[in-house]
This record gives structure tokens, sequence and C-alpha cells, in this order.
């Protein structure tokens, strides 16, 4: 009896000790998983993981850390199903919510993303978790609601760094709130003095408040800070276009142009603005020069078939209202302009074409033209009269 009790206790203490090395063995796997992890061995802390999980399925723990390693590796599925089975083995695992929201917002949902941070954020008020939905709004273009996680963020002085406010900042700039906007990215600015978009946007939301002086001050400083970035040049330009600084403007285009010989948009600013000075000549010179850049760009054939018009080059004109034509023959103006110059070239039956297919296309300025001068019998003779 004593022998088969002596046999018993043994066996009880082997199968014991094997438990105890089991659970010794898991938790050995999971520590070095995120040894892994933290020297940025993701793969090599799934495997350890993995093994974990081979020899106890039901640890959740093992789950989650393996999900983390796989969002780190962008396999954003096989994350998602590691982070749903931690919450199946234990709904109370909270941490796993932000990781999913993250997840989700990798992968664009980011509805779901934010159901992940408020759910979070019920259990615990945790800076990650705010700013994710705060991010995830600000997507979705609900500026108001991320405004108000921005600002719990500042408020409960769980975050107050620079991104923080400047984030804040732009939500505020998309929801038109101008004033507000400037503070925020002045008080980025402030944290971080170095910070190139603060600057830029805070210019922007100046430019709205028609601050043009100070929006030119930062664009000033956004130059010294990268002088070889040609859209501060261009957004200067326009700054100084609406105080009337016509030479500086010009100036400044000329070196976002020099920065890119292929800027259009400086292009295309800078002949309007020539335009609008009576610089004809150097405005079609610009026009000439996206045309080169892009044979396909109709709006420089338009607006250069009005310049050389205004230079009674009517000829060259034709040329340019019939090329926009052919890159689009439903530009119901093209049809109008052209009819006007062909009656300059006395085409008069060329233009009374023109302004019957301007009108088709619902020209208002064709119609009135056919009934003005392409149904009256004498058509020519009305043409030179008028």
């Amino acid at each position: 009896m004593k022998n088969l009790i002596t046999v018993v206790a043994c066996f009880k203490l082997i199968v014991c000790s094997l438990y105890a090395s089991a659970l010794l063995t898991d938790t050995s796997e999971i520590e070095k998983g995120k040894a892994k992890f933290s020297k940025g061995d993701y793969i090599g802390s799934i495997d350890a993981f993995n093994k974990a999980i081979a020899r106890e399925p039901q640890n959740a723990e093992a789950y989650f850390n393996r999900g983390t390693a796989k969002a780190e590796l962008s396999d954003y599925d096989g994350a998602l199903e590691d982070f749903n089975k931690t919450l199946e083995l234990n709904k109370e695992y909270y941490q796993v919510y932000v990781k999913r929201g993250n997840v989700k917002m990798q992968m664009g949902d980011y509805k779901a993303a934010i159901e992940d941070y408020s759910k979070s954020i019920m259990q615990n008020k945790n800076k990650e978790a705010l700013l994710n939905r705060a991010d995830a709004k600000f997507k979705l273009s609900d500026y108001t609601g991320a405004i108000k996680d921005y600002s719990d963020l500042i408020n409960l002085h769980l975050l107050s760094t620079f991104d923080v406010f400047y984030k804040r900042g732009m939500a505020r700039n998309e929801y038109g709130k101008y004033r507000e906007a400037i503070f925020d990215f002045t008080k980025s600015i402030e944290l971080y003095p170095k910070y190139n978009m603060a600057y830029f946007y805070r210019a922007f939301a100046k430019n709205h408040i028609k601050d043009y002086a100070g929006a030119i001050e930062d664009y000033d400083k956004l130059i010294k800070m990268e002088p070889k970035e040609k859209l501060y040049y261009y957004e200067r330009a326009q700054a100084k276009a609406n105080i009337k600084e016509y030479p500086g403007a010009i100036a400044d285009y000329a070196k976002a142009i020099s920065l890119d010989p292929k800027y259009e948009e400086a292009y295309y600013n800078r002949a309007e603005l020539n335009g609008m000075l009576g610089k004809i000549e150097d405005a079609i010179k610009d026009f000439n020069a996206i045309i080169a850049n892009n044979s396909g760009a109709k709006d420089a054939y338009y607006n250069r078939g009005h310049f050389y018009t205004e230079l009674d080059k009517y000829s060259e004109a034709e040329a340019d209202f019939t090329k926009v034509i052919e890159l689009d023959p439903l530009q119901e103006d093209a049809y109008y302009s052209r009819g006007i110059v062909r009656v300059s070239l006395e085409n008069f039956d060329g233009a009374c074409l023109d302004f019957t297919k301007g009108e088709q296309l619902g020209d208002k300025a064709s119609k009135d033209m056919v009934k003005k001068i392409c149904n009256k019998k004498d058509t020519h003779n009305l043409i030179k009269k008028d």
C-alpha cells in the first residue's frame, strides 16, 4: 500500500512539474517575443509568440502581442484576426481597442477605428486613443469632433505638444475658424520654432482674413528656412498681388519658375498679372512657355487667343481657339470667341457657324449673336455696321 501511495505521489509530482515547466516556457516565449519586438525584430517576435500560442492556445497576451507585431509588418488582416481573438479570450483586455483602432485607421476604415478608440476612452481617457480618434474624425471631415478631441488633449493636460496645436489649427482652418487657427499655429511655432508647416498654414489662415502683410511675413520666414522651395515664392507672390505690390509679385513668380521651369500655375498667374498691367506680349510669352511644356494645356491656348485678339492678331487668335475646340469640342465659349475673331477676319459664314454651335451647347452670348446678326438677311452688312 505504501508503495502504491509513493507511486501516485511521484506521478502527481511529475505532472505538476511538467505543467509548471510548460507555463514557464510560455511565459519565457512571450518575454522573448517582447524582447525581439523592442529591437525591431518583428518576424522573430512573431515566431516566439507562435510558440507560446502553440503551447497555450488560450493565452490572450500572446495573441495581443503577435497582433501588434503583425501590424508593424503591415499585415493588417492578420493583426485584426489576433486582436479579435484577444477580445474573444478576454473581454477586459482594453489595451487592444487602441491597437485595433490603429490597424483600422491604416486600412482606411475610419468609422470603425473611431468606435474602437471610443471604447478605449470610455474605459480610460488616454492620450493615444483621443489623439487617434481626433485624427480619424479629421479624415472623415468631422472637424468639430476633431477640434473637441484635440481640445480635450490640451485642456486635460494629456498632451500639449506642437503637433497637437498644429492639428487643431488644421481642423480649425478646414472649419473656417481662421483666427482660432492662427492662435494654434502660433502656439505650435512657439513650441517648435522650426516647424515650417505651421508657418505655411498660418499664412494660409492670414490670407483668408485678408492679413496679407502678415502672410508675407510668414512666407519670408519660410523662404529663409527653405530658400529653394518654389511653393513659398508662389504663395508670397499671390499675397503681394493682393496688396497691389505687383513688381514684387512678378519677381516671386519669376523665382518660382526659375526653381521649376515647368511650373504651370506660376506661368498662369504671372501671365494674368502681366495682362492686367497691360504687358500683353509678356503674358503671351508665359502662355507660350506653358504650351511648350504641355501641348494639351487648353486654358493656355484659350487665354493666349484672347491676348492675341487684344493685339489685333486675329489669325493667331483663331488658331488658338480652334486648338481649344480640338481639345474640347464641348467648350461652348471657345466657339463664341472664335466666332468674334472670324467676324474681325470677315469670315461671316464661319462666324455664324460658330455662334450657332455655341448656342446649341448652351452659350448665352452665342445665342444673342445668332439673334442679332446670323438670322438677318444681309448678314455681312449688319456685322460690318455693328
